[in-house]
Parts: C-alpha cells; structure tokens; sequence
C-alpha cells in the first residue's frame, strides 16, 4: 500500500479504487473495495490529525464495523447501487459516487444479486482482497449494505 502524508489544503491525490465481486454464501452478494493508496492527513502545524480519511470518510456517511453487525445486516436507506453489464455505480447519501467503474462478477454472483435487490459493501486497511476478507472476520472492517438496481 502506498501512503500519501498531507494536508487537505495541498490537495489530495485521486484515490484509485478497486472493487472485487464476491460471494462468501450463495445468497451474500458482496463487494470488497481495495484501496491502494492510503491518505494520512496533517494540520498546519504537521499534527497527525487522521491515520486513515478514506476509512474516516466511510464511517462518516454509515458504514460500520463488521463487528456490529445489527448496525450494518439491512440495506442503508441513503446508498444505492445500479449495475449495468459489468459497470458499477455506487451513489452515496449526498448522491456523489463512492464507486464507478468495473465490476467483473460469475453467473453465481449476478444471480444472487438479482435474486436479493441487495450487495453487502465491505472495505479496510488492506489493499487485497484475501487481507480484507481476514479484516472482515475479525471485525475490523468497515461494512454496508445497499439496495441494488440492474439497468439494461
């Protein structure tokens, strides 16, 4: 993982995000996000102010840890998701995007997708997909659940 140490006044740098489809059961669509760059921020005075503002910013808008797991187990009324072929959107509350991109899945993934209108999102300190999935069952991970919409 790449770190980037700064303040927001310098401007931050384009977080690149990855978003990995997977199905721990057969009717748990789920998403796990990677983020190869970590972001800690800085005041004025060079104070640490934030280990981790992509972690700070997800749990400002209701993610939760895995570890509450009746604070995350039914969709957040305010996210959405809309899938289209393989193209991803994810819309915050504020309706900006948490994610747009490229959502490769199996056949077994779509129809348990379809089958629930709903995808857990989960993310972490990690930038693996295998290190987040240990982070989830440890319950330090960030989680969410979203209704989810197909677009044809």
């Amino acid at each position: 993982m790449i770190e980037y140490v700064g303040r927001i006044e310098d401007g931050l740098p384009v977080l690149d995000v990855l978003a990995h489809a997977w199905l721990p059961g057969p009717s748990t669509p789920s998403i796990i996000y990677t983020h190869p760059l970590k972001i800690t921020l800085l005041d004025d005075e060079g104070t640490l102010t934030d280990t981790n503002a992509v972690l700070t910013r997800a749990r400002q808008l209701g993610w939760v840890a895995t570890s509450d797991y009746e604070g995350w187990a039914a969709p957040h009324p305010d996210w959405r998701a809309q899938l289209e072929g393989e193209h991803l959107l994810v819309l915050q509350p504020d309706g900006s995007a948490w994610y747009d991109g490229t959502l490769p899945a199996t056949e077994a993934w779509l129809a348990a997708a379809r089958a629930t209108g709903q995808v857990f999102h989960f993310t972490a300190a990690a930038n693996d997909p295998n290190e987040v999935a240990e982070q989830i069952a440890a319950g330090q991970a960030l989680a969410l659940v979203s209704t989810l919409s197909w677009q044809s």
